[in-house]
């Protein structure tokens, strides 16, 4: 759904090439705003000061590795920047990317921060994704996995307002999405038409959006709370679909705890309702939460996870992770189980590419499904 996930398009990547990285000030570096704490260090020590006003850049030709794709290629780019009387950065994003398993994808996201506090958001991606599936539910076995390439196209965008301040916005969201299902599995349950979605369908999700905001950074917070929650209506007149609504509440918590330590923890429950495709159904596994669990291994009407990370400085641009993470995914609230509950852990190496925390990430997690490597940009949360 509309939540920032780890499928083809998110690699905004990891290099292991050649690395440009520039920063260029609009102005002479100055206080950090009264009104905003100032974090004394963005990923290791020593400490550094806060980013100045202005701009933060890099261009990645980039390898990549997720359970999902394997080893993939792409040139990826961000820009972050300040627009006149902003208090934080604004921040842009593009990627082309393609994989040994012939997934490729064009992804661009934005997030501009105005003047007067209002967040305006967008992604625009084209994608073509040969995936699996495993059916739908808790319980799904191994055995039932089968194969499809997923095709689709999606733009969406979000419009915050500031209500009473700027930590608290609240606004409308529009999401157009078109998807296509080919190269099914002879005799699987897509092939037999009975899986809603199995045979592509149009999309317009109209909603809203609400999200109360007080890290200190948005990459690469030191401290503060984040809390979002939206929900999404796809009337059947809108689309090529029977109608279906998707809703989803998530919170992060950050905590600096001496000598450089970051804890941080965060937990989101997510939920649909209707005739909702199977790719868009909530799921679990990700470069996000459950680290170590293919992304869309479990899927079902609801999914619910937590996970704690302690960040540690480690040297100059270096640090480390250590996390933890569970979950479920379940028909509906009531269908929660203790019996179904998957998890995973694993560690990570950091290294910050620019001022506000944009990092390359390297992660290892176990789970009962095996170990699996994250290589790529940004953090899981």
């Amino acid at each position: 759904m509309p939540r920032y996930t780890g499928d083809v398009v998110r690699p905004l990547a990891a290099a292991l090439a050649l690395l440009l990285v520039g920063e260029a000030s609009s102005g002479k570096p100055g206080p950090a705003s009264s009104t905003e704490p100032s974090p004394p260090h963005v990923a290791a020590p020593p400490p550094s000061p806060p980013p100045a006003p202005g701009t933060s850049w890099f261009v990645l030709p980039v390898v990549f590795w997720l359970p999902e794709t394997r080893l993939g290629f792409s040139v990826a780019g961000g820009l972050q920047f300040h627009l006149r009387g902003t208090k934080r950065a604004s921040s842009l994003f593009v990627v082309g990317a393609y994989t040994l398993e012939h997934q490729s994808s064009v992804d661009l996201a934005a997030d501009l921060d105005l003047p007067d506090g209002t967040v305006l958001t967008g992604r625009v991606r084209v994608v073509n994704f040969p995936d699996e599936f495993f059916g739908i539910g808790p319980n799904t076995p191994e055995s039932a996995r089968e194969t499809y390439t997923r095709r689709w196209n999606q733009a969406i965008f979000g419009w915050e307002l500031p209500i009473r301040s700027e930590r608290l916005r609240a606004g409308p969201r529009l999401d157009f999405r078109a998807e296509d299902i080919r190269n099914v599995q002879p005799g699987g349950q897509l092939a037999s038409g009975t899986i809603e979605g199995s045979n592509g369908f149009t999309a317009v999700g109209l909603g809203g959006s609400a999200a109360w905001d007080t890290r200190d950074l948005p990459l690469y917070p030191t401290h503060g709370h984040y809390v979002e929650a939206w929900l999404l209506w796809y009337p059947e007149e809108l689309g090529h679909h029977g109608e279906f609504t998707a809703a989803s509440l998530e919170g992060r918590i950050f905590r600096s705890v001496g000598h450089g330590l970051i804890l941080a923890a965060s937990a989101y429950v997510e939920e649909a309702w209707g005739a909702v495709p199977f790719t868009l159904l909530p799921k679990l596994g990700s470069t996000g939460y459950l680290r170590g669990w293919r992304e869309g291994r479990f899927r079902d009407h609801l999914a619910t996870a937590t996970q704690v990370e302690l960040r540690i400085p480690i040297w100059d641009r270096f640090a480390g992770a250590v996390f933890a993470s569970a979950g479920e995914v379940a028909p509906n609230l009531a269908g929660l189980s203790l019996q179904t509950l998957r998890a995973s852990a694993g560690v990570g190496l950091r290294f910050r590419l620019t001022p506000e925390g944009t990092n390359i990430r390297f992660d290892v997690a176990d789970s009962s499904a095996g170990p699996e490597v994250y290589l790529l940009l940004l953090e899981a949360f």
